[in-house]
Parts: C-alpha cells; structure tokens; sequence
C-alpha cells in the first residue's frame, strides 16, 4: 500500500508544470559568412540566489539559432559560444525573483580570427589606488578597441601591440577576485595584451590589481604609459592626504561604496609617458577652542556672503526695477558660490593650505568679475577666456580640461 502510494506521488509531482522555468533563446550571425553559425557549440552558465553553479550546453540549428529551455529561475546566467576555437561571449540574461518575463533572446555575433594588430588602441586606462592595514593596493584596469571585423589573437613569440605598465616594486599580479589573468602575459613590469580582442570599442578589458611595498605613511611611484592611451584616470583613496599626479588634471572628487577618491583625468596622454604619483599624510590639524571656531565661522559665512552679495546688490542698485518681479540667480553666479562653499570646506578640513586657499580665492574672483563682465557688457565683447564650462565654472586662460569636472574645453 505504501509503495502504491509513493508511485502515485512521484507521478503527480512529474506531471506538476515546473515553476520558475525560464527560456534563453537567440540566433548567431557571422558578418562575412552566411553559413558559419550553423552546428556550433553554445554554453550558458549561472549562479542561482544560493549561489548554486548552473550549465546548460547545445548546438545551433542549420540557421544559428539556440534555446535553452527549463532554465532555474531566479538566477543570473551569461552565454557564449565557440567558433574557430574561441569563445565568443553573447551576452546576459537575468531573471529576478518575482520576475513574471521568463524568456529573453540574446543574439550575438561570430567573426573569423586574425592576426594584425596594427589599428589596435587603448581606449581607457584606469589606475585605483587605496590603502588597506597600512599597504598600498592598486586596482589597474584598461580597455582595447579594435575596429576591425576580426578577432584579433595575437600569437605566440610576437611582440605585443598593446602595452600596460604597472607599477614599479608591485607584488603578486591578480585579475580580480584572485584569479589568473587572461589574455595577458606580465614581463617584469609590463602586461602584454595578447587576445582575443574582439570588435568593438571594449574589444578587449583588462583587470589587474596587487600590492605595494611602500611605507604606508607615503606613496612615491611612477604611472607608465608605454602605448598611447586616449583616457586616463587615477582615483586615490582620501583619508586626508596631498596627491600630485604629474601632468593629469585635478578633477571633482567622486564617492563609491562610502569611500571619497581624488580624481586625476588626462586625455591623449602620449606613448612612452610617465608620470609620477606622490601621496602623503596630511599632518593632523591643531583643533581650536570652540569660541574662535564659532568666530571664524561667522566671519567666514559673512565675508562669504558680501563677495557673492555685494557685486549683485550694487549691480541690482545700478540697473532700472525690473516690471516683470525679480531676475532668478544665474547659474554661474550659483556655481561660484558652491565652489567658495567647497573651497573653505576644504581649507577648514586640512586638505588646502593657507597659500593655496588665498590662491584659488584670487581665482574665483577672477571669475565673478569675468561672469559680471558678460552679463553687463555682453557676450560679444566680454573676454574669450571667459566662456564657462557647462558645469558652470569658468576655465582659466590656457586650461584645456575644466579643473571642477575634468570636461575637455
């Protein structure tokens, strides 16, 4: 009776539809070759909330298509497939829990392998700089476009065309997560990108990271930029620290998970560039006695107040009453008055010395004045340096890069 019972439960649960199943589908081209996507080997692989491994393998069809059905659902899955003996990725498919769309179509293309390097670039370069328990670590990260419609691989014995320098003295060399890099060989202090390096803008990127042997009181390296690089940035971790970093711009500090980084941004940096990077401790400031702090304070907030006021009000006073109410703020104006909050914050928080300060004031007086010179005489006649940056600050003669936001003039 017992064994009746257990084979008629096992027949309801097969005869149950499945929940949660999810479909992946799609069709594979090859530009060049009309008949190539048909019979290739197609792998989907995925992580389930558990974090449960998930594969799936099949074939196309005579006109490249794939599916993959009663997938696990919820899960996160990626695709590719082999052709010419290279995996060529195809994209990612997820679906969330309470997710109602359970099928998504991912089609992606094949391309003949090749061995010319020649219109390779490097796209972006990125150097990540914190420090953790008193060691230097860094995260270097770079793309390759290729314009081609080839995969480009370069082989074994030939020079790589694409070079990324790392930093003198660096420890072991990882990918993130502590895996091996690939498609990269290291020669002493250099990463060769040998491929594959598919057709694109991010044919190609590139993830490394390892640790300095640098006092963790200071840091004192070189960037190295053996091939041309049309982007640079270098975002340091601020715990309250001067940075110099050679020839890139001081751009706005950013935020990422809690963390604030100084940011360094250069454009078309040259081959064969180095560039130095000195970070050191600020010292600690001597707090004082809360009534001169509360005094400064108010000193500050005033003199602060009449230099955006006092230029507005004797304009205002010179000018007829508008009969349409009051003229709003303009956002230069506005932008001035942010960027002499952000100057005494930082001057307040240690990170500007003294000469420094009076410096960037004298600079963004400049500014005002050029800002009333277009609003009173015009754009035609007020001074060319004076154009502002769509972020509203208005660039210095000869800047080629908006020292607020890093955009190129």
């Amino acid at each position: 009776m017992r064994a009746r019972a257990a084979l008629l439960l096992l027949a309801l649960l097969a005869c149950a539809p499945r929940a949660g199943a999810a479909v992946i589908e799609g069709r594979i081209t090859h530009p060049q070759r009309p008949g190539a996507s048909a019979h290739l080997p197609v792998e989907v692989i995925g992580l389930d909330p558990q974090e449960h491994g998930i594969e799936r393998n099949t074939v196309t069809d005579a006109n490249g298509h794939y599916r993959f059905d009663d997938l696990p659902a919820p899960a996160a899955y990626l695709v590719r497939a082999t052709y010419g003996g290279i995996a060529f990725p195809g994209g990612s498919a997820a679906f969330p829990p309470g997710e109602e769309k359970k099928s998504q179509t991912l089609d992606f293309h094949v391309f003949d392998a090749s061995s010319d390097a020649s219109r390779l670039s490097l796209n972006s370069l990125q150097w990540v700089v914190e420090r953790n328990a008193g060691v230097w670590h860094v995260q270097e990260s770079a793309t390759v476009s290729n314009p081609e419609p080839s995969v480009v691989v370069i082989p074994q014995g030939a020079p790589g065309s694409i070079l990324v320098a790392l930093a003198p003295g660096h420890g072991k060399v990882e990918s993130f997560f502590g895996r091996e890099p690939q498609g990269v060989a290291i020669h002493g202090d250099v990463a060769e990108v040998r491929g594959p390096i598919f057709p694109g803008e991010e044919g190609f990127s590139l993830q490394l990271e390892y640790d300095l042997a640098q006092p963790p009181e200071a840091l004192s390296t070189q960037i190295g930029v053996p091939s041309a690089a049309e982007n640079v940035g270098v975002y340091v971790q601020d715990f309250g620290i001067d940075v110099a970093a050679g020839e890139l711009h001081p751009s706005r500090h950013v935020s990422q998970n809690d963390l604030i980084y100084q940011a360094f941004l250069g454009f078309d940096v040259p081959a064969g560039a180095q560039l130095p990077l000195q970070v050191r401790a600020l010292p600690p400031a001597h707090p004082l006695p809360r009534p001169w702090v509360a005094l400064l304070a108010a000193l500050g907030a005033g003199a602060l107040l009449y230099f955006v006021a006092a230029p507005i009000a004797r304009e205002t006073l010179a000018r007829p009453a508008a009969t349409d109410g009051a003229e709003p703020e303009s956002p230069a104006k506005a932008a001035l008055a942010a960027a002499l909050r952000d100057l005494e914050h930082d001057f307040e928080t240690g990170k500007l010395s003294e000469p420094d300060r009076e410096r960037m004031r004298e600079d963004l007086r400049r500014e005002a004045l050029a800002a009333l010179a277009r609003e009173r005489l015009g754009p035609a006649i007020a001074p060319a340096a004076a154009h502002a940056c769509r972020c509203g600050r208005v660039p210095a003669a000869g800047d080629r890069f908006c020292a607020a936001c890093g955009t190129a003039l």
